[in-house]
């Protein structure tokens, strides 16, 4: 009997053994960007990083973290995803000092014009199929689905919310598409080299872009929004970090401004910082350009970029008190990213038009 129960422990100890492991496998492609940038984080010494900048791609397209540490020392590590849901923020927090102990968030705010119909399964699993399996993680996917119960599109065909815990449910068919890579099966473990900025084809292509349109009106934002930047002042009230709120400048179009102006409003009226580079002055200190700055109408190129990172970087070391890294031991790795992002640019100036 002692036999039997004792092969039956290790057969049921393999069988789960096999299910974490494909649950690993079949989920989101190594090869995937969002993927990349969580690779990275977690792969980041404790206690190395100063500053964590969450948001959408409007983070992740904009400011390049190793120029900041190669001007200042700084260490500013981007967490941000395509579409990244604002109401993830606070349970990322949480995830990132588990093992960091920044003294500064830096948040965009560009996810105020959302509401509950433009979220998709994509934003959401980008951020929840990269995270480590942790109650956090649960914690993400039990708020995300709470909170676009109801939502027209994508999840109202939902009918199981399993295949966001186990991801074999959702991703198994990769076998057969044929996009399930070597990294993959050997749980690789693919990074971003860049600090969570992320270098693309349009990373050095120019496309002109039309002029924004800049507005001081107020629009009320959706319910949505407005319960998820509600609910993120009041998480943010309790940390003992400084917080800046962003939102990075492009081709605004009408109507989009009084959502902002509101945001900003809100987050202003509870003592936090805001720096919104979305208006006329702001646009001409920073030189953009829309002939040459520009990829798309929403993101900037390298050139822009570096131009966004630049002020900003300045103004988080006039205003913060950040530590100088540079030639410290351990920070290397922030060196060898600044000569991999220089090398990039070089490399690609052939894709420009």
């Amino acid at each position: 009997m002692r036999k039997k129960v004792l092969r039956a422990a290790v057969f049921i100890l393999i069988v789960a053994l096999l299910l974490v492991y494909l649950n690993q496998v079949f989920t989101i492609a190594d090869s995937d960007s969002n993927k990349q940038i969580f690779n990275a984080f977690y792969s980041e010494e404790e206690n190395t990083i100063d500053a964590v900048y969450f948001g959408t791609s409007a983070s992740n397209r904009y400011f390049i973290p190793p120029i900041a540490y190669e001007e200042t020392g700084m260490t500013v590590f981007t967490l941000a995803t395509m579409g990244m849901p604002m109401f993830l923020i606070p349970t990322l927090m949480d995830e990132v000092e588990k093992t960091q102990d920044p003294k500064l968030y830096i948040i965009e705010l560009r996810w105020a014009l959302k509401d509950k119909d433009l979220i998709t399964d994509a934003h959401i699993r980008r951020v929840t199929d990269s995270m480590k399996i942790s109650p956090n993680r649960a914690e993400a996917i039990e708020n995300s689905l709470k909170f676009t119960e109801g939502a027209e599109g994508e999840f109202s065909n939902i009918d199981s919310k399993l295949d966001y815990y186990i991801s074999l449910i959702k991703y198994h068919s990769r076998l057969e598409t044929g996009d399930l890579t070597m990294n993959d099966i050997l749980l690789a473990g693919t990074e971003n080299q860049v600090k969570g900025y992320v270098t693309t084809k349009n990373t050095v292509t120019q496309v002109v872009q039309k002029p924004a349109i800049y507005s001081d009106e107020r629009t009320a934002l959706s319910p949505e929004a407005d319960q998820a930047l509600t609910e993120l002042l009041d998480y943010c009230d309790g940390l003992d970090q400084d917080i800046i709120f962003v939102i990075a400048p492009y081709s605004v179009k009408e109507g989009q401004m009084g959502k902002f102006n509101t945001a900003v409003d809100m987050v202003e009226e509870r003592g936090y910082n805001v720096i919104n580079f979305n208006n006329y002055q702001m646009f001409k200190t920073l030189g953009l350009v829309y002939e040459t700055d520009f990829y798309n109408s929403k993101h900037v190129n390298y050139l822009g970029a570096e131009k966004y990172t630049d002020y900003l970087t300045k103004y988080i070391d006039i205003n913060y008190s950040l530590p100088n890294h540079k030639d410290e031991a351990g920070y290397e790795s922030w060196g060898e990213a600044y000569d991999y992002y220089k090398d990039y640019v070089k490399d690609g100036i052939q894709y420009r038009k």
